[in-house]
């Protein structure tokens, strides 16, 4: 998972998280073009192929919508506010996601966390203010600035350029996004794969992986029911 990896680095150096947000974008910009929103955009949804490049998974809230939408899902910290404001969306949802991830790339945390409650997190996203940390390069913070904003007349992705005025956007400046389609640039972080097809030697453990399948607690009612 990104995720994995951008937790152990903290953060990402401007150009690696340029990488990965330009490889996200071309996947939006194609699921966008067969009328299909993604809605859930997060670091733990994007996987690292064999060669370091994204792979996007979990289409649970996927949907084609040829117009708008009016269904509250999603993952909190990436709700765009009018998703949150129960208002009926469209495309526009998963470019304010790209600005949440980018700004999480490059800041190690999301813009509108706050202790964890969905609730408080929803009153910050619905303030809309966001404060960048200064290391955060100036072409980037425009960037953000016009992705994530409540003001759809004004958010890139959403205008009629559409996701080309996201692609010609400064800070992509030196991408070349045909070689990028075709996977022509090496990715910044190629993950150490052991074995072939089916390696997990790279997947996060988890402590209930050490328990017994099919074990149970002690059933103090258990007498009470021998042949059930």
């Amino acid at each position: 998972e990104l995720f994995s990896l951008l937790r152990k680095s903290q953060r990402f150096p401007n150009p690696v998280a340029k990488f990965y947000a330009a490889e996200v974008t071309l996947a939006l910009d194609y699921l966008h073009s067969m009328n299909i929103i993604y809605r859930d955009l997060k670091p733990e949804n994007l996987l690292l192929d064999r060669h370091g490049h994204l792979k996007i998974t979990d289409f649970g809230f996927a949907k084609e919508v040829p117009d708008i939408t009016w269904t509250l899902c999603g993952t909190p910290d990436y709700l765009a506010p009018e998703v949150v404001s129960s208002k009926g969306y469209n495309k526009s949802v998963d470019w304010w996601s790209l600005g949440i991830l980018i700004f999480e790339m490059l800041a190690g945390f999301t813009p509108f966390w706050d202790s964890g409650s969905p609730l408080k997190i929803y009153e910050n996203i619905l303030k809309g203010r966001v404060k960048y940390p200064p290391y955060i390069h100036p072409d980037a913070q425009d960037l953000l600035s016009k992705l994530i904003t409540a003001d759809l007349t004004k958010r890139l992705g959403n205008l009629h350029g559409g996701s080309k005025d996201v692609m010609q956007h400064q800070w992509f400046a030196e991408v070349t996004w045909e070689r990028l389609a075709k996977k022509d640039i090496d990715a910044p972080y190629v993950p150490p794969v052991r074995g072939g097809v089916g390696d997990a030697s790279l997947f996060d453990k988890y402590p209930e992986e050490q328990e017994a399948y099919g074990a149970a607690g002690d059933d103090p009612h258990g007498k009470l029911f021998p042949d059930f």
